[in-house]
């Protein structure tokens, strides 16, 4: 039995980095900032636009509060202008949460914003797919942070008990994977590359036909699920 599915979706619903990259990019060359940061690097997988603009600006050593918000708005203009043109969901994407909609609550936990996540879900039809978004937003700690996935667990378990072991994150990347585990949270890797994968409870290529009560830990008779 699987309690609640805690799906990132950059990487694993859809792949939006190159339209992430071209923005951040399109906001940097405006205000004549060069981007001295690899867009491969695992610093700004998955990141919103103004997370990736703090990243790169903290690592050229800039502390400008004002050009951070400037960036921030352009490049989160220019990465909606390139959503507009639509997405691709990963292949199984659809297909899988509608399966597990009715089997289990289902939220996204994301690094990238709010803002970024509830547009992609407009997009492609899924808004009303998901019982809540966390994202980068509501947390304070530099995302992926365990507290994301515990943040999830603990809103879920509002209305009904998550059981840690009984809520499958899936992610595609080492940290993503690293923070739910720290959640205490079963976790497959889709789409990871394999010295990223093999940290993970179980790994895959693609969501098509994914099941996954065959490797859920079962829960001992007295254990303590997530409660408010």
């Amino acid at each position: 039995m699987v309690d609640a599915v805690l799906l990132e979706w950059e990487g694993v619903l859809a792949d939006t980095r190159h339209a992430r990259r071209d923005a951040l990019r399109h906001a940097m060359a405006a205000e004549g900032v060069a981007h001295t940061l690899s867009d491969d690097d695992p610093q700004l997988r998955g990141l919103g636009v103004s997370a990736s603009v703090r990243t790169v600006l903290r690592h050229m050593g800039s502390s400008d509060a004002t050009l951070a918000e400037l960036l921030a708005v352009r490049a989160a203009r220019a990465f909606a202008d390139a959503l507009a043109s639509g997405i691709v969901l990963a292949p199984g994407a659809a297909a899988f949460i509608a399966r597990m909609q009715s089997r289990a609550r289902v939220a996204i936990v994301t690094r990238a914003s709010r803002a970024e996540t509830e547009l992609m879900l407009g997009m492609a039809g899924l808004q009303d797919a998901v019982t809540m978004i966390v994202s980068a937003d509501d947390v304070t700690d530099e995302a992926p942070a365990a507290a994301l996935f515990r943040l999830a667990m603990d809103r879920l378990a509002r209305t009904r008990v998550v059981e840690p072991a009984r809520a499958v994150a899936i992610v595609d990347a080492a940290p993503g994977i690293r923070a739910a585990r720290a959640a205490g949270a079963r976790v497959l890797a889709v789409g990871a590359p394999a010295h990223h994968a093999m940290e993970a409870d179980a790994a895959v290529d693609a969501l098509d036909d994914v099941t996954l009560d065959d490797w859920i830990v079962p829960v001992p008779p007295h254990g303590h699920g997530r409660r408010a």
